[in-house]
């Protein structure tokens, strides 16, 4: 169970296309998360713009700047908000793999015509997460397609494919976790969702808070 916790954790956050620019072309998704272990399912939307990905899950929002290499964390309800650098976030993060484990399923949409670096960044794959064998499995299968019928300059043979549904199954644990694009646009987030409240509390990040507690709590002297 504790590996199919990580695992998930790490699922929730260049080319000549873009010219260094991860998302040259605006793309939102909508997305419908179905998680296992609390038997829940919850839909974000997903903000790809620029170098930045902007994911809104009700009052809460994430701000994943990859060219500043920040996360900003804004929650309306609570009006509070944090920035923490992405080193920071990726020596917070555990780095856990259970290569051979889990059986993953990803369906592709040829349609959307994206970087390497800008799936990467979607899936999970990019800094400050770790990469793992799941994250590779997802690649290949967006990866461009070349050779047989298809045309050199196709849109398949040169261009990463969107993941609009993955399927992570856990073996041992007899989990599933689901990842789906329930449609996607080209909208901009608006400015208000960005924006920090006036008066807002800056606080921890909830990433490096829980790191920080758990090696305090590993320093408690044993009774």
């Amino acid at each position: 169970m504790q590996k199919a916790v990580a695992a998930i954790a790490w699922l929730v956050v260049s080319s000549s296309l873009g010219a260094g620019t991860l998302f040259p072309i605006p793309l939102h998704v909508v997305r419908r998360i179905d998680d296992p272990i609390s038997k829940t399912s919850a839909t974000l939307d997903e903000f790809c713009f620029g170098d930045k990905i902007v994911s809104v899950n009700g009052s809460r929002v994430a701000i994943s700047n990859y060219a500043a290499q920040l996360l900003t964390e804004i929650d309306h309800a609570s009006a509070t908000y944090s920035v923490t650098r992405f080193d920071d976030i990726a020596k917070a993060r555990p780095n856990v793999d259970t290569r051979g484990k889990a059986t993953v399923t990803v369906t592709i949409n040829r349609s959307v015509a994206l970087t390497r670096d800008a799936v990467e960044a979607m899936v999970g794959a990019a800094y400050p997460s770790h990469r793992d064998s799941r994250h590779e499995k997802i690649l290949a299968a967006a990866a461009p397609i070349s050779g047989g019928r298809i045309a050199a300059q196709s849109i398949e043979s040169t261009a990463y494919g969107l993941p609009t549904e993955t399927s992570i199954e856990f073996e041992d644990e007899g989990l599933t976790y689901r990842n789906v694009v329930i449609r996607f646009d080209h909208d901009l987030p608006s400015a208000q969702v960005m924006l920090i409240d006036p008066g807002a509390t800056r606080v921890e990040s909830r990433l490096t808070r829980m790191t920080r507690e758990m090696q305090q709590l590993d320093r408690l002297p044993k009774q």
